[in-house]
């Protein structure tokens, strides 16, 4: 009976919160689908060895968990560190641990094929749910099974021992990034209602690099997820005119400043100048922030001082160590092959190569990073070809059809922060990470320029009013596109998906821009209409296929497919077969 009354409160309670759920398992859901072994670039390495040594009780890096010696170590009075900040890290530990005892009990590797199978089970319920469909609980059960029977067939578990640390770090950031999509979910529904939310929610996972960190070592997610956060709260501020939310924001801003000390640093400054200098704060109220401040920052500066003997230094301006044999392989370490057995051919085949040319004029760095495409580093609005809508709310703006509010001089404020202290980091973009096309140094303008699009009411009215056109041409289009792909291999992608990408945003300015500057804005044009919504939906196909084709070429080209292992072994075996016949 007590179990019939606990499985009605659950019920319950999935459907009182159907859509955070929903989204929350649907992120799951995906960034498992493609979770694995692989390490992508050399930091992770540095990251995975932190960690290796933080779980051993040390800072500094005597072992090493994987053989990555060029990265950014630094060398301090006799030892060697990483030089990534620990908040991740230290969040980290207890999933490592409580993964190490599934492992003992079952293994942790089958447990994260049946949470990924569970996931799927619980989305399809609540769909079914949602369209009022008889047996919504046993198909939901069925899927569950089907799932993992799919799966088990080709099951073999990932050696916990060698790849437990690694996992441990990625399932945190998929934790981290699907509670993420939830918050920008609550975020945008606050701003634009339900519909707008969900979009500009699947938005994030399909159609930016910001779920390509979901599944990665890095910071990038966690850094986000804070980040988005304090907007949340900020915005609950001005709603609820409550000191308690910006309290909470200012201790986000300081962990945030722990976790990417020039991003903390950025979203701490936008909201001291908004809340002093606009709000006009009394010094009481001041005084009263600082020390909130102050204690967030104690884990940055408890590690600053642990490692640098100082709390106010910073690592990550601190200089770089090269090392190079001074780091003894740990318990089961991970080798990844020499140079030469990564798949060089494949890179120059798909059309990377090195950058040569060195731009400086803010202007050419302003273009590269926005539109043009400097060898093979395209701008953020090539990768997300939707986000060029944002610049029709400067000419709502200019038309006098948009009042400024307090969020849109926050994000304002925040963008022109956000520009000036990345300023160096612009040109580095450009330089120096010829085959980074993720942009991750500019992963929270995404989500700040989807805000400023729709702004725009034109923006915001077509896709409420065609948003299930826009997903089911966005299928459509992403499936022949895929199989193009698939039987045309191998193709100049690259070049393809520039000019595409170029057309299509160009497309979608011009046809916003005669809509909003046309003599009567309520006048219906249902061709131009019909010709936005087109283009919006193969703006998303094609950044999804982006998406797909950057995570397959990484995968491809950092580890060997028999260190490339997945929690899928659908996706493990799949890929191992790509690599065999292309190369």
């Amino acid at each position: 009976m007590k179990d019939m009354i606990q499985y009605k409160k659950i019920l319950v309670s999935l459907e009182s919160n159907k859509i955070p759920i929903f989204l929350f398992l649907s992120s799951m859901f995906i960034f498992l689908s493609f979770a694995g072994t692989r390490i992508f670039i050399s930091d992770e390495g540095v990251i995975l060895n932190q960690f290796y040594s933080l779980i051993h009780g040390s800072l500094s890096l005597d072992t090493g968990k994987i053989n990555i010696i060029k990265g950014v170590y630094l060398f301090f009075d006799g030892h060697i560190y990483g030089k990534f900040s620990y908040s991740l890290l230290i969040l980290s530990l207890p999933f490592y641990y409580i993964m190490r005892a599934i492992e003992f009990l079952y293994g942790a590797h089958l447990f994260l094929l049946q949470l990924w199978a569970m996931c799927g089970g619980i989305i399809v319920y609540l769909i079914l749910k949602y369209r009022n469909l008889k047996y919504a609980e046993l198909l939901g059960a069925i899927s569950y099974f089907i799932m993992i029977g799919a799966n088990i067939v080709l099951f073999k578990p990932i050696y916990f021992p060698k790849w437990g640390e690694l996992l441990s770090i990625e399932f945190t950031d998929i934790l981290i990034s699907s509670f993420l999509v939830v918050f920008v979910y609550l975020l945008f529904r606050n701003f634009f209602g339900d519909k707008i939310a969900m979009f500009t929610s699947f938005f994030v996972i399909l159609a930016t690099p910001i779920s390509f960190y979901a599944i990665s070592l890095k910071h990038h997610a966690l850094t986000l997820f804070l980040t988005v956060l304090a907007f949340f709260f900020f915005y609950k501020y001005i709603e609820k005119k409550e000191n308690k939310f910006m309290y909470f924001a200012y201790i986000l801003a300081g962990l945030c400043v722990w976790t990417r000390v020039l991003d903390g640093a950025v979203l701490l400054s936008t909201l001291l100048i908004t809340d002093i200098i606009i709000f006009r704060r009394k010094i009481k109220y001041i005084i009263f922030i600082s020390l909130i401040i102050t204690g967030s920052l104690l884990p940055f500066f408890t590690l600053n001082y642990l490692i640098l003997g100082n709390p106010v230094s910073i690592m990550e301006n601190t200089d770089t160590a090269i090392v190079s044999g001074t780091m003894e392989p740990g318990q089961n370490a991970i080798i990844l092959p020499d140079e030469n057995y990564k798949s060089v051919t494949l890179m120059r085949e798909l059309g990377y190569s090195g950058n040569d040319e060195i731009k400086y004029y803010w202007q050419d760095i302003l273009l590269d990073i926005t539109f043009l495409k400097l060898n093979n580093t395209s701008g953020i609005f090539i990768i997300s070809p939707f986000l060029i809508i944002a610049f029709a709310f400067i000419i709502d703006r200019i038309k006098g059809k948009i009042k400024l509010n307090t969020m849109d001089n926050f994000f304002g404020l925040y963008i022109l922060l956000f520009i000036f202290s990345y300023k160096n980091s612009f040109l580095t973009i450009v330089t120096d990470t010829p085959v980074v096309l993720e942009y991750r140094y500019l992963l929270i303008i995404y989500i700040v320029l989807l805000y400023f699009a729709f702004r725009v009411s034109k923006v915001k009215s077509l896709l409420e009013t065609n948003l299930k056109k826009i997903v089911v041409l966005y299928c459509i289009i992403l499936a022949i596109a895929l199989i193009l792909f698939i039987i045309e291999f191998p193709l100049p992608f690259l070049t393809i998906y520039y000019y595409a990408a170029l057309i299509i945003s160009l497309s979608l300015i011009i046809s916003i821009s005669i809509n909003l500057f046309a003599m009567n804005q309520e006048t219906k044009v249902p061709l131009l209409d019909n010709f936005v919504i087109f283009n919006i939906a193969l703006s998303l196909a094609l950044s999804s296929l982006f998406l797909l084709f950057y995570y397959w070429v990484v995968s491809m080209t950092y580890t060997t497919p028999a260190q490339d292992l997945h929690v899928l072994p659908i996706m493990d075996n799949l890929l191992k077969w790509m690599y065999q016949t292309i190369l």
